[in-house]
């Protein structure tokens, strides 16, 4: 009898999929807080999508907000 044995990734698609639409999200409600001109919530999500982008391995965005308040 045959046994399918599929190899334990270390990020599996699902968490991957997940964090990119949890991306998706975070920049959205950053646009929506700027829009407001709601610094503490740019912040905020600014934080996010950086947290998100580092655990997908891309690029982290620029953010005047971050540069201003540390």
């Amino acid at each position: 009898m045959f046994k399918f044995e599929q190899e334990h990734a270390e990020k599996p698609d699902y968490i991957i999929g997940q964090t990119w639409s949890s991306l998706k999200k975070a920049w959205k409600n950053y646009q929506k807080a700027k829009d407001d001109v709601d610094t503490e919530k740019m912040i905020k999500f600014a934080k996010k999508i950086h947290n998100l982008q580092i655990k997908l391995g891309i690029k982290q965005s620029e953010f005047s907000e971050l540069k201003e308040a540390f």
